[in-house]
């Protein structure tokens, strides 16, 4: 997902060659936002709409007007609600933010919320934050971003678990909720406010939230359906917000969209929705990219207007829903997923992938998501094939870099000889694994002979946007009965490069060659009826080289296809290696279909090669070759 820090917004508008407009900022507050003005708008179409008020009772505890930041001469207050009654276990934290259109509203709204969390063993706030008339995006994400901080620096105080907290917004508050759990450990975002550096072994994460309840809030600005953006009758709530209109500052808008920033550090997602179509905005996108990742997600539908959260015969409901889904996300025996943060300046959960790799349990039977910062991790690495449904993602491909330096000939650090088989920088042996966004390497250099960067033995393996970078080599699949499936992949070395047992499907891959060698070395066995097959893959190569092959034959059935692939200068025009002139190209099953580029000339091949006709490409499917294994599933 890509992220643009403030900072750079702040040159983006530079070269824009306007200023965010201040004309919106009054100083005063906007109070045309009000419980009553929302009642008397709701019961003209709802008239069995009726108002919820604030209710005292004897086992809430209530701190009003606590100071939780001051923002240049601003004081920004919060209002906390917690039970009065003692608990030995720690407590869930709620903190509640108000809508209004970023420019109206205050935090009032939603004290009869607060009041009933409270009286369910919930410990709520409700904070304030800069509006539109007093200050412009991003100074409100900021202040809830520092509310957040200042509860976990008083978790001790109100019992609260600094592991269990949750923010809930309605309407502008629900989009501001739903910010915090899409930019959960996004520096750029924590902005200058106040909380930071809680303790010194604490960073800037401490503003993590563990779950968002976004109620009636949108999630793309920049989508036709927010209805945002419309200045024609009267200037928008969002043109107020940003300081510029939707068609002068598009990429701004797109940056204050929660939609995004989501990622694997995205927690858990509640939406509580009205019948008004445009405050879902977003909403079915940010659900889809939640699903990639197995975050837990749920939706809550009212058929009610949009100020339902405050008005019965919802609310009750409402706050049911709220509990049931709180309850659910923090019993660990019913999180569907867990998502383990890996980085080296300790803002996550672990500093080494090995660590996280440890923590997964024995026979794991749910998926497990580690979401792995920018950095070079030097680590020999390894997954046992006990432990399954592990998902690796990388923050940035070409900046989350897994390496390590083993090859042929290097003594290892209990005596032995590192062979090729012992030479990988990771080696995985589970069932059920996907990496995305990640470079794999071997880093032992040019001329250390084997030195594998990947073994991958398990079946079921999926590696999408991945980069895997050494000399010879380099990706090992090393399994006979393992399916795999690589998908916009950069694969790059030397010699036998992409080597092994496994049955495979490149899809659009790019296959880079720095050395006049061969690219694969298959080993497939006999009674498998299909090896290595590149579909749509680029092959490229230095601009010296002329003399590579597109593969030989390990063993004597090696299968190996390339369908529908560019086929660079580089290969040589007879295309294959018989290894050696032993006899192993008698019995291989080397094949093309409708190649391309400047060395794909059928006409030039070996004589024991083929070219596959239309009807023989039939078989060729996905579902065919990995035998019913959906790998997008």
């Amino acid at each position: 997902m890509k992220r643009i820090g403030i900072s750079i917004l702040l040159f983006l508008l530079h070269l824009n060659g306007s200023s965010q407009s201040t004309k919106g900022i009054t100083g005063k507050p906007d109070t045309s936002y009000s419980l009553y003005s929302a009642y008397a708008s709701t019961i003209k179409s709802n008239p069995e709409a009726k108002i919820v008020n604030e209710f005292h009772s004897s086992s809430i505890v209530t701190e009003k007007n606590v100071t939780y930041c001051i923002a240049g001469n601003r004081k920004l207050l919060m209002d906390v609600f917690y039970p009065k009654q003692k608990n030995s276990a720690k407590r869930i934290a709620i903190i509640i933010v108000h809508g209004g259109g970023w420019r109206t509203g205050n935090r009032t709204l939603h004290h009869p919320l607060a009041q009933r969390l409270a009286d369910l063993g919930y410990v709520c706030f409700t904070p304030e934050y800069r509006l539109s008339t007093e200050a412009l995006y991003p100074a409100g994400v900021y202040d809830v971003k520092s509310s957040i901080r200042w509860v976990r620096k008083n978790a001790a105080k109100y019992n609260i678990d600094p592991d269990e907290i949750v923010v809930v917004g309605h309407s502008a508050g629900g989009e501001l909720a739903a910010m915090m759990g899409a930019t959960n450990g996004i520096v750029s975002f924590e902005g200058d406010g106040c909380n930071k550096n809680i303790s010194p072994k604490e960073s800037i994460w401490t503003s993590k939230v563990n779950a968002v309840i976004d109620m009636d809030g949108l999630l793309a600005f920049i989508h036709a359906e927010s209805g945002e953006g419309d200045d024609s009758k009267r200037t928008s709530a969002a043109t107020n917000w940003f300081g510029y209109s939707k068609t002068e500052n598009p990429e701004l808008w797109k940056q204050g969209s929660p939609l995004t920033h989501i990622g694997p550090h995205t927690p858990p997602t509640l939406f509580i929705n009205s019948n008004v179509a445009r405050m879902h905005a977003g909403r079915d996108d940010y659900i889809k990219i939640l699903n990639e990742y197995n975050i837990y997600t749920e939706i809550k539908y009212f058929d009610a207007p949009h100020s339902f959260v405050l008005f019965e015969p919802w609310f009750t409901t409402m706050v049911q829903s709220i509990d049931a889904f709180l309850k659910k996300v923090f019993d660990k025996k019913n999180i569907s997923s867990t998502v383990i943060t890996v980085a080296q300046d300790g803002s996550g959960n672990y500093k080494t992938v090995q660590e996280a790799l440890n923590v997964v349990p024995v026979n794991n039977k749910s998926r497990i998501i580690i979401y792995i910062r920018n950095g070079i991790y030097y680590e020999k690495l390894l997954l046992d094939s006990t432990k399954s449904f592990v998902t690796l993602i990388g923050e940035d491909k070409f900046k989350t870099i897994l390496t390590y330096n083993d090859h042929t000939g290097k003594i290892a650090q209990n005596g032995d000889s590192i062979n090729t088989r012992t030479s990988w920088s990771f080696k995985i042996k589970a069932d059920n694994f996907t990496a995305k966004d990640l470079t794999f390497q071997n880093d032992a250099g040019f001329n250390a002979g084997q030195a594998v960067a990947v073994e991958s033995d398990g079946d079921k393996a999926v590696f999408k946007n991945c980069r895997f970078i050494g000399n010879q080599d380099v990706l090992f699949t090393n399994s006979d009965n393992s399916r795999q499936y690589y998908e916009k992949c950069y694969i790059e070395g030397t010699t036998d490069f992409i080597f092994g047992s496994s049955t495979v499907w490149f899809e659009k891959c790019h296959i880079h060659s720095k050395k006049n060698s061969h690219i694969t070395a298959a080993s497939t066995p006999k009674e498998n009826e299909f090896g290595y097959i590149f579909n749509e893959c680029i092959l490229t190569g230095d601009t010296s080289l002329h003399g590579v092959s597109l593969g030989r034959p390990w063993r004597r059935y090696a299968h190996v296809v390339y369908m529908n692939c560019f086929i660079g200068e580089h290969i040589k025009l007879e295309g294959w290696s018989n290894w050696n002139n032993t006899d192993n190209y008698k019995t291989t099953r080397y094949f093309e279909y409708k190649n391309y580029g400047p060395s794909s000339d059928p006409a030039k091949r070996v004589d024991w090669s083929k070219q596959l006709t239309d009807e023989e490409i039939i078989k060729y499917k996905i579902e065919n070759v990995f035998n019913g294994w959906d790998p997008e599933k």
